[in-house]
């Protein structure tokens, strides 16, 4: 039989305690804790003090069923109170200090019947040993049973194992007396159930904290593993957490349904950022690929796939690379921050041929052998690339008496099966030298043109023996991957800009009354061993007018060199030379060519350059009327025996003529103008009779001086510059 309370500690024993204040009506409580176990208990603990409870030695805690008005359970605490001094402390009322209480309430049949329920716990002192009568209560705030099912799938993947394992949890009151748990794969695409199994309770602490009134919600988590026979990632799964009593789990059971973990329409995207031949022993391939199904297809393979012959030609697995740019534009597919690859083909293990299409599969598999082919995969097939692509430079060529000085560089994808490199020097299109190449680091060229095999080693320098006098043609350069030794067989070709072997330039030819001057440069291939330069002035009919030789010569021309290295001593091919206009070369349209010769007279072997027309007239400069128009006295024209006079309107010119030859030039003006046009007439005339000293023109307001008819009698005259009606004249 329950004993009676007993009397309390005297509170005002202890000096730390307030007195008992026997005043204070006050019926204080609080609940501290409230909790439905994984057994289906609720479990409170708190206390209650007031100085009513002094007659009444009784104490109880009732659990109350508020939805149907019954009474659940009720259990005695009272020789089982808790020192509460913190209560004491606080509320100076009869029994504070012994005031704590915990008591636990089977609630399987609230928790396992259907619609909401409101448990309602009491505190009761009383009189009265079966706890009726005579009684002060304390009711504290309703709790309502949580009938909704709650839960999380945390992951889903396959393993190392190659299963599919799902990670969660799933917690309920509904499941109360349905002790079996279940985690079922469901085929949404085909609409059946693929697999099912049990699954053993796994602590889920962080799961109890939140969901305090959910039975077993501590021990609600699963982790579940399926073999992969029979599932199709490419099918949308879902996963069906369920409690049931039944033994086959067919039967009176409650299940959560997951968001479906695959999709029908997955994503799978990719791209090669880069492939790289340049050091001739591997073939480097990078990128990333992104897939939903990563999760579940986790091993890793790159393929190299020859789409001309559709074969397979090496596979590697793929370690994982980061990749937050990747991330950064795919948040929402799983695995995207680490989709990146970069895989290395060893080219010794593997033939790749020049010509060929190929491919880079990036393949997720749940398989882990061979290419993955075994298991269920997915696959990104990134942009072709051709095995044809050559590239070449020539960096530096230059001529010299031992013979050709090249440097450069030359790739080929045809250099997988065309190992052997020659240099072949063309003269007019015929070959007179070649120089097997000795191929060096170019890490510029790698850089630029990584794609392309062997481009590492790409460079050259090399001096070709020949003789300077043999390139008299134009001079080209074949660069050549062949697969004999000697240069010959089959081969793949690069040619060259085609290089003059014998070229110059006139800079300036300056004509005055006095001196000719002439600069430029001229190189060529067959200046060697000829040490003398001239210029000669020669007529359209090409006779020969004047030559001097050229002592200022061999002047440093740096443009030159760059603009024609292939040419002997192109960098030293500058020349000047400046003489008193002769004579005989005025008045004509001359060509003027700059030589080369071994003969100190200018004949001999030579090379030569020749210029466009020059026409060679001392004109007067500034233009003074009352000055002959050349600085050269007046021909006598009595001692031409073909004399005539050739006036070009246009030109502002008049030609005394010998035959085809220029004897003297003068100024002019040709007549009126009408709208632009003169109205001087064109053609062929003859000297009149008319002719005088002077005329006026009155309609005109204008005359000249020594005139000459040529046509109508007076009409049309040669004058002078025009005077006005007192003889003076009109310069403007």
């Amino acid at each position: 039989m329950t004993q009676p309370l007993a009397s309390p500690v005297n509170q005002s024993a202890d000096q730390s305690m307030p007195q008992v204040n026997p005043n204070d009506q006050g019926n204080y409580a609080w609940l501290d804790h409230e909790q439905i176990d994984n057994d289906g208990y609720l479990n409170v603990s708190g206390w209650h003090a007031t100085n009513a409870s002094e007659s009444r030695n009784y104490h109880y805690i009732i659990a109350y069923d508020r939805t149907n008005n019954t009474e659940i359970a009720r259990q005695n605490v009272t020789n089982d109170s808790i020192n509460r001094t913190d209560v004491a402390r606080i509320y100076p009322v009869y029994g504070a200090a012994n005031s704590g209480f915990s008591a636990r309430f089977n609630l399987n049949a609230q928790l396992a019947g259907s619609g909401q329920h409101q448990i309602q716990v009491l505190s009761r002192y009383t009189s009265d040993p079966a706890g009726n009568g005579d009684a002060v209560d304390y009711w504290f705030a309703p709790i309502t049973i949580d009938r909704n099912n709650h839960a999380n799938l945390d992951t889903a993947y396959v393993n190392e194992q190659g299963q599919l394992e799902v990670k969660g949890w799933n917690a309920t009151n509904l499941a109360v007396n349905k002790p079996t748990h279940m985690i079922i794969i469901y085929d949404r695409t085909s609409n059946h159930e693929v697999s099912r199994t049990v699954v053993q309770p796994v602590a889920r602490p962080d799961v109890a904290k939140v969901y305090p009134g959910v039975d077993g919600a501590g021990q609600s988590g699963f982790d579940a593993k399926f073999s992969l026979d029979g599932i199709n990632f490419s099918h949308q799964l879902q996963v069906i957490s369920r409690y049931t009593s039944s033994t086959d789990g067919n039967s009176d059971y409650v299940d959560y349904w997951f968001a479906p973990i695959t999709n029908s329409n997955a994503a799978n995207q990719g791209y090669l950022d880069n492939i790289n031949l340049s050091d001739g022993r591997h073939l480097l391939a990078t990128g990333w690929h992104v897939d939903d199904l990563a999760r579940f297809e986790p091993n890793r393979f790159v393929i190299l796939f020859d789409r001309t012959s559709n074969s397979q030609v090496a596979v590697v697995k793929a370690p994982v690379v980061s990749r937050p740019d990747v991330a950064r534009v795919f948040p929402n597919i799983t695995g995207s921050d680490q989709s990146g690859f970069k895989v290395s083909f060893d080219l010794s293990q593997i033939k790749l041929t020049p010509g060929h299409t190929y491919a880079v599969v990036s393949r997720y598999s749940t398989s882990d052998t061979g290419n993955g082919g075994q298991g269920q995969y997915s696959d990104f097939w990134s942009a072709p690339f051709n095995l044809n692509q050559k590239a070449s430079y020539i960096d530096h060529i230059e001529m010299t008496k031992e013979g050709l000085q090249v440097a450069g560089w030359i790739i080929s994808d045809y250099r997988l099966k065309d190992t052997h490199p020659h240099l072949i020097v063309l003269n007019n299109g015929k070959e007179v030298a070649r120089q097997k190449l000795t191929l060096t680091n170019r890490s510029d060229v790698a850089k630029a043109y990584g794609q392309i095999y062997g481009s590492a080693q790409s460079g050259f320098s090399t001096l070709v023996s020949l003789d300077p006098n043999e390139m008299n043609g134009t001079t080209q350069v074949i660069l050549r991957f062949s697969d004999d030794p000697a240069g010959n067989g089959n081969f793949d070709d690069q040619y060259s800009p085609n290089y003059a072997s014998n070229n110059g330039y006139f800079d300036k030819i300056n004509v005055n009354n006095e001196w000719v001057y002439v600069s430029g440069w001229h190189a060529s291939n067959q200046a060697i061993n000829k040490p003398y330069q001239y210029l000669i002035f020669v007529d359209q009919d090409g006779h020969e007018l004047y030559r001097q030789e050229v002592l200022d010569k061999n002047r440093a021309r740096k443009d030159v060199a760059q603009a024609e290295p292939a040419i002997y001593n192109s960098g030293n091919s500058g020349y000047q030379l400046g003489f008193r206009l002769p004579s005989q070369l005025n008045h004509h349209m001359v060509r003027i060519i700059h030589r080369f010769t071994d003969d100190k007279n200018g004949n001999g072997n030579a090379v030569d350059y020749w210029s466009g027309l020059v026409s060679i007239n001392a004109m007067r400069t500034p233009i003074d009327y009352r000055q002959p128009s050349e600085y050269f006295a007046y021909p006598n024209l009595s001692q031409l025996n073909n004399f005539w006079i050739h006036v070009r309107i246009g030109q502002n010119r008049v030609y005394l003529m010998n035959g085809n030859d220029v004897v003297y030039t003068m100024y002019c003006t040709a007549g009126y103008y009408d709208h632009g046009v003169s109205t001087t007439p064109t053609g062929t005339y003859y000297i009149q009779a008319e002719r005088g000293n002077s005329f006026y023109n009155g309609a005109l307001g204008e005359g000249a001086n020594y005139w000459t008819s040529f046509l109508n009698h007076g009409e049309y005259l040669f004058h002078t510059v025009p005077t006005d009606r007192y003889g003076n004249y009109k310069p403007y």
